[in-house]
């Protein structure tokens, strides 16, 4: 579980002008002595024994020459103090909005980092931690960073506060993954190489896939589906301005997967991050080219055509139309599914990754 060190309370607070004052029982020294040699007034000193006052740095540095002790333990003592009470009135004030938020988010938040946050008190308990994770130190200031590259690409039930933690825990997974610039024109080449990962070892494709975009200049991540989150996939600039292309694993299918891989090159490779995405007309087209760019490079598209011509969806035609376009199985089947042929659905044959 992860766990944040719970505020001291306020009982248990010591004020750093209780140590000076224990430092002047120990030394027999009374006020009006220490008020004299720090060059203090007698009340001013008064007030910061009592803890209606903070150690100044001036201050601090004075105690340093009547106690002869370093400035910096006044000065730590009063920044560890200041930090307790700080703490404590941060998670004592937390505005209902945010708590609202904390719920929206808390169990997405949980699965894209694999922790366990407190829900207790209504969620409360996770707002701390929500904030640290997520780079804010108020929840409800989400909506204003909300990145907003992509609110043209999902659907209405789409949560902007999901989608802010989706972008932002992507991106921070994902930095320093490559420093090489992104390269279109490598990409273009990397195709053929990406789609023979598919052949690899299902346990492997992620990394390897990684491995030959981080080549190109692009980042890239998978995380399981979320729910108001992207149904599929994501490309956008990061703030870093590298690429990047976070995909879900929707329905655990491979077919799914790797479909969702090249419609998001398409992207990349069609400039699509840097077009206007409130254009409701363009984003339409731009995901129409895409998946078009996705089916295509799975199966050639003459290939595909002679093959529903001639009708045969036995598995042996399944299989040997699969080697021939040199795509995987599942694919083929995915792609029939998809494309509501009329004919015997092998869907057994359909495969997942774990």
């Amino acid at each position: 579980m992860a766990t944040k060190q719970q505020p001291i309370s306020p009982e248990f607070w010591v004020h750093p002008g209780e140590t000076i004052a224990e430092m002047l029982e120990d030394r027999g020294m009374t006020q009006k002595e220490l008020a004299q040699r720090t060059g203090f007034s007698e009340k001013h000193i008064s007030t910061v024994l009592s803890g209606k006052k903070s150690i100044s740095a001036i201050l601090a540095i004075r105690l340093e020459y009547a106690f002869d002790v370093p400035a910096s333990f006044f000065n730590n003592l009063q920044a560890n103090y200041d930090v307790e009470v700080a703490q404590w009135n941060e998670t004592h004030t937390i505005k209902a909005e945010e708590i609202a938020i904390a719920k929206e988010i808390t169990n997405s938040v949980e699965t894209l980092l694999n922790v366990t946050l407190d829900h207790g008190n209504h969620y409360q308990n996770s707002v701390p931690l929500l904030r640290k994770y997520l780079g804010i130190s108020d929840l409800t200031m989400i909506q204003k960073l909300n990145f907003g590259n992509y609110r043209g690409q999902f659907a209405g039930n789409t949560s902007f506060n999901m989608m802010y933690v989706w972008q932002y825990l992507c991106e921070k997974e994902t930095e320093g993954q490559t420093t090489v610039p992104f390269n279109k024109e490598k990409l273009k080449e990397s195709l053929p190489a990406i789609k023979q990962v598919m052949f690899e070892d299902f346990s492997t494709h992620f990394l390897r896939i990684q491995e030959i975009l981080n080549t190109c200049g692009v980042l890239f991540t998978v995380k399981p589906h979320m729910r108001q989150a992207p149904i599929k996939g994501l490309t956008v600039k990061t703030k870093k301005n590298q690429m990047l292309i976070a995909l879900t694993i929707y329905g655990k299918y491979v077919d799914i997967f790797w479909f969702t891989l090249f419609h998001e090159i398409a992207h990349l490779l069609n400039d699509d991050y840097l077009k206007k995405q409130d254009d409701a007309e363009l984003v339409q087209k731009a995901e129409e080219e895409a998946n078009l760019f996705a089916a295509n490079q799975l199966i050639d598209p003459t290939l595909y055509q002679a093959f529903i011509e001639k009708g045969d969806f036995s598995e042996k035609a399944l299989v040997a139309f699969a080697a021939e376009a040199h795509v995987l199985l599942t694919i083929v089947i995915g792609r029939l599914n998809h494309d509501n042929q009329s004919w015997n659905n092998r869907i057994e044959l359909r495969q997942k990754y774990l």
